[in-house]
């Protein structure tokens, strides 16, 4: 994920170079896929059984209020403590992600998880628009909260990007408890850190208003529930300063910060340290 957010940056940046402003905006920052993909459940099978995990998968799918449908898979772990609701990176995709979704099982916690529109295996919409993004979200909640209704907590987890759709849900539902993966704080903030040293000396960035309104801190600082945020020591992508920002304006009497030594941006969840935090924030809900 670290190399697709510096890819899209270098590539918006490279086109806008010749003038002196970067025009920011949901079509050239928001991962699209070339094509609409099939779920390939057969690769999450044999990574079930690579890692010796005893699964129920099955994909679902929902009808967006705008006509297109979203797309995802539910993942029912034997023995689970919780039920995941995940929000994926910018970019990050179900087909390729088997590995990742089989992490939560290690937990062991059920998932269910949507591709964004446009990515993966969900349709494309004839026009990108983040507060559409949201409301689409929100209808994902309520699905995967009817589809999950048992005792075990609800969590809604984000990850990258995925961290701001996971707390504005966050606000607007009332799920057991939040968990945040290298989180950001804002994308003004996350598209200078990651923008080439020389961008500077010729341009400056203009984020569209949908997307400057984007302010996780405020989201952060407004959700007063359980909260665990995770992040890598060497993340160098959403470095361990934006998730010390996020604990600090955290209201929540139950907030917990982990961050993970020697781990960088794409390997967190494959750490055993973040996989027992996550237990044991599991355990306290």
């Amino acid at each position: 994920m670290r190399r697709f957010i510096k890819a899209s940056i270098i590539t918006v940046i490279t086109v806008a170079v010749a003038g002196c402003v970067i025009n920011v905006t949901p079509d050239n920052l928001i991962f699209q896929s070339a094509k609409t993909e099939k779920l390939n459940l057969t690769r999450f099978q044999e990574q079930a059984f690579k890692d010796d995990m005893s699964v129920a998968l099955k994909a679902v799918s929902l009808k967006s209020e705008q006509g297109y449908t979203l797309r995802g898979i539910q993942a029912l772990y034997h023995d689970a403590k919780a039920n995941i609701l995940l929000f994926g990176a910018n970019g990050m995709t179900i087909n390729q992600s088997a590995n990742i979704v089989h992490r939560f099982g290690a937990i062991p916690a059920n998932v269910i998880w949507f591709d964004y529109p446009g990515a993966g295996i969900s349709d494309k919409p004839t026009k990108l628009d983040p507060e559409v993004m949201m409301a689409d979200a929100l209808a994902i909640y309520d699905f995967a909260a009817e589809k999950l209704r048992n005792d075990k907590p609800f969590i809604v987890h984000g990850i990258e990007l995925g961290t701001a759709v996971a707390a504005n849900i966050a606000l607007q539902r009332s799920p057991a408890a939040l968990v945040l993966e290298k989180p950001i704080v804002n994308l003004s903030q996350l598209i200078n850190d990651n923008s080439p040293g020389w961008s500077d000396w010729f341009t400056r960035i203009k984020l569209s208003p949908k997307l400057a309104a984007v302010d996780n801190a405020y989201q952060v600082g407004s959700y007063q529930g359980p909260l665990l945020i995770l992040v890598g020591e060497k993340d160098l992508t959403t470095p361990p300063k934006y998730s010390q920002i996020l604990y600090r304006v955290s209201p929540s009497d139950n907030k917990n910060l982990v961050v993970v030594e020697g781990v960088g941006h794409d390997r967190l969840m494959r750490s055993p340290i973040a996989v027992d935090a996550y237990k044991t924030f599991v355990a306290g809900l």
